[in-house]
């Protein structure tokens, strides 16, 4: 059915509807991230901004599409986290800007809009580099800008933003070696692509299905497998190579505080900012102004924003501590062990083979490993918060076992759902039973009697199995 405007209701639906896709896929999202940090936090920065945009988009009584807009944008502004959730607010306060005192979206209003988000995303970037989420955004306003030229019908603007939003992301690995290199699209464009997605199932009438997240195709998945992504990008990059090592983020409120002493030009605001690193955001209303650079002096940045206003947040992380700390840990994992590690009790003993059930667990630590192999688990794969295993990785202990039947503990929910996918994908060769149960709970509950009774039921299901399908 043609539908030629977009009413508040619907308006706020679409954001609600964005908010929770992207909630929901959170972990994946996380789990591609390597630009420009290969920090995996993207998904999570994304879905908390939203969060707070829909927050605010929910409060507005506004019958008018135009002030739900700009209330989204303020939303955003203030719980903007990171790279990607900040470029995200700096899309709606363009799309904001184009929507001001509409009280309905025709199907050239929202093209317009998304034109208009574009443009001022770009403008925001201090080098604005092309196969993130900036190059998903441009070519899906396109899209939705030649659409709108040939119907009045809002939601075939939206599947055109929508669609080629998708053929912008998988283009992303071709325009940004490391992407290629690794395996995997960007990011910020994926969680972009989640949101437009959507908003098109609003306007669509879609109906989300249960779980709402994201299931990669067969195709996808086998190549996943090749190129093993999720190995530990982050361990390959040396900390002396990070120029600007502090991450410094501020929020001022402008015209507040004892040490005001400049009325605020967003121009003369940038450009001293631009002079002391790179990465550089800045974006602000009539009220605040938001700042993410990396920096040798985090110190004159905070001393900069004092002088238009007081400081209402301060986030400043050491990336070269950060990026030790990292080296460290995965240093630590290999010394322990290989990628793949065989448990100590059944190593390289033929004459010991493993049962018709395995046991593989992600793990990292030797407090952890040390505990799953005096419980039995049969192989470790070496794993944890900053450095996933790739699939390749779990998928080969789980064949070197010779197992008909697998159990693999993730410990990690950025991984939960490649091991789901692996349900359809070796459905001849094993069948899988897996627990949702995070590495950082696992970690929490390490003397508590939980933990033990689950390494026991794992223990008495591997005896029972054992018994029921005795070795031939």
């Amino acid at each position: 059915m043609k539908v030629t405007e977009i009413t508040n209701t619907e308006f706020t639906a679409m954001v609600q509807a964005a908010s929770n896709k992207l909630n929901k896929n959170t972990d994946f999202i996380n789990s591609l991230n390597v630009f420009p940090v290969p920090d995996g936090d993207t998904g999570t920065n994304m879905s908390l901004s939203l969060a707070s945009g829909y927050k605010y988009v929910n409060k507005d009584v506004s019958n008018k599409v135009g002030d739900l807009c700009a209330s989204l944008a303020k939303g955003l502004l203030m719980g903007a986290r990171g790279n990607s959730g900040v470029i995200l607010s700096q899309i709606f306060r363009g799309f904001s800007k184009s929507t001001e005192n509409k009280t309905t979206l025709s199907a050239q209003d929202l093209a317009d809009a998304f034109v208009s988000g574009t443009e001022t995303a770009y403008k925001s970037v201090m080098k604005p580099t092309e196969g993130t989420i900036l190059t998903v955004i441009r070519m899906a306003a396109q899209a939705g800008k030649k659409t709108a030229a040939m119907t009045n019908d809002v939601v075939a603007v939206m599947d055109a933003v929508y669609e080629n939003s998708k053929t912008a992301l998988k283009k992303t690995p071709d325009l940004l070696p490391v992407l290629k290199q690794v395996g995997v699209v960007d990011s910020g464009g994926q969680g972009l692509m989640f949101v437009l997605e959507a908003f098109d199932d609003v306007l669509n009438g879609r109906v989300d299905d249960e779980s709402g997240e994201y299931q990669p195709t067969d195709a996808e998945m086998t190549e996943m497998i090749d190129a093993a992504h999720h190995q530990s990008v982050q361990s390959k990059l040396d900390p002396d190579d990070i120029v600007y090592g502090y991450c410094t983020q501020i929020m001022v409120r402008l015209g507040k505080g004892k040490e005001v002493d400049r009325q605020f030009d967003y121009q003369t605001f940038y450009d001293y900012l631009a002079k002391l690193g790179d990465s550089l955001l800045v974006v602000n209303d009539d009220e605040i102004v938001k700042v993410h650079v990396h920096t040798e002096h985090p110190g004159k940045v905070l001393a900069w924003g004092q002088e238009f206003g007081d400081l209402a947040t301060v986030k400043v992380d050491n990336m070269r501590l950060q990026q030790e700390t990292i080296i460290e840990n995965d240093d630590a994992d290999k010394q322990t062990a290989s990628p793949i590690q065989k448990a100590e009790s059944l190593e390289a003993k033929a004459d010991q083979p493993v049962s018709d059930t395995a046991v593989i667990a992600i793990s990292s630590g030797n407090g952890l490993n040390k505990l799953f192999k005096s419980l039995g688990v049969n192989y470790i794969v070496s794993g944890g918060q900053t450095m996933n295993p790739s699939t390749a990785d779990i998928v080969n202990a789980i064949q070197k076992t010779g197992a008909k039947r697998a159990l693999v503990l993730p410990n990690n929910k950025n991984i939960f759902w490649q091991l789901n996918r692996l349900l359809k994908w070796l459905k001849y060769q094993l069948r899988l039973c897996i627990q949702r149960r995070s590495h950082r709970e696992l970690q929490r509950c390490w003397a508590s009697i939980r933990i033990i009774r689950l390494m026991r039921i794992i223990k008495q299901w591997k005896t029972i199995s054992q018994r029921l399908n005795p070795a031939r």
